[in-house]
């Protein structure tokens, strides 16, 4: 199912912008000497969070509405697909997160510590699944058409990145920007919070799709 859907999405090329855009962004972050390595790991992040959404957007609104139907019949139903929408958005934001945490511990010459990168993996999985989970809600069966859910999804994740230090994203943004070391409670309560915020999106998205469908 993954396959299939990721298979139909690179066809498509709509994948094309949102992932140009992050890795312009990631160029434009570190082409020159950012300095050491937590803030920029923080903007890298925030700048995550919108895209991932977006990129979640474009694969679950890939199929029109008929094909849609025929797909949900040869998986078995909505809940299979759902799983596999997930999923495959899981993979296309982790191979951004992967680029985001270790290019640039790879290309630049500041001392990048084990510490620091781990830091800016996890603060990239929760920017990740926190903008998977805005996609869903902004996708359908949420919102019927592609053009409103991208104003949806650009209108919210403004709307929460203005808001600094809002949980999970901008909170774990700010331990970055922070000199302060970052203790281990705090960033288990920014995880524990995505957790949550992504396993109610898919909760509710299930729900509105099994009576849509």
């Amino acid at each position: 199912m993954i396959r299939y859907l990721l298979a139909d999405l690179f066809k498509s090329q709509r994948w094309l912008p949102p992932v140009f855009v992050y890795l312009a962004v990631a160029g434009i972050l570190y082409g020159g000497d950012p300095g050491t390595p937590r803030p920029p790991y923080g903007v890298s992040e925030m700048a995550l969070f919108p895209l991932a959404a977006w990129l979640t957007v474009v694969l679950v609104n890939n199929e029109d509405p008929v094909q849609r139907h025929v797909t949900l019949a040869a998986v078995g139903g909505w809940r299979r697909l759902l799983g596999g929408l997930v999923g495959a958005a899981a993979v296309l934001n982790g191979g951004l997160v992967l680029v985001a945490t270790f290019v640039p511990a790879l290309i630049h010459h500041h001392p990048y510590a084990v510490s620091d990168v781990a830091l800016g993996f996890v603060a990239h999985v929760i920017a990740a699944v926190t903008g998977i989970s805005l996609g869903l809600l902004c996708a359908r069966p949420m919102i019927p058409t592609t053009g409103w859910s991208l104003v949806a999804v650009v209108g919210v994740a403004l709307a929460l990145l203005v808001a600094n230090q809002l949980p999970p994203v901008g909170a774990m943004a700010h331990l970055l920007f922070d000199t302060a070391p970052v203790s281990a409670p705090a960033v288990a309560v920014q995880v524990a919070v995505a957790a949550v915020v992504g396993a109610a999106c898919v909760g509710v998205v299930y729900r509105v799709g099994r009576r849509r469908f």
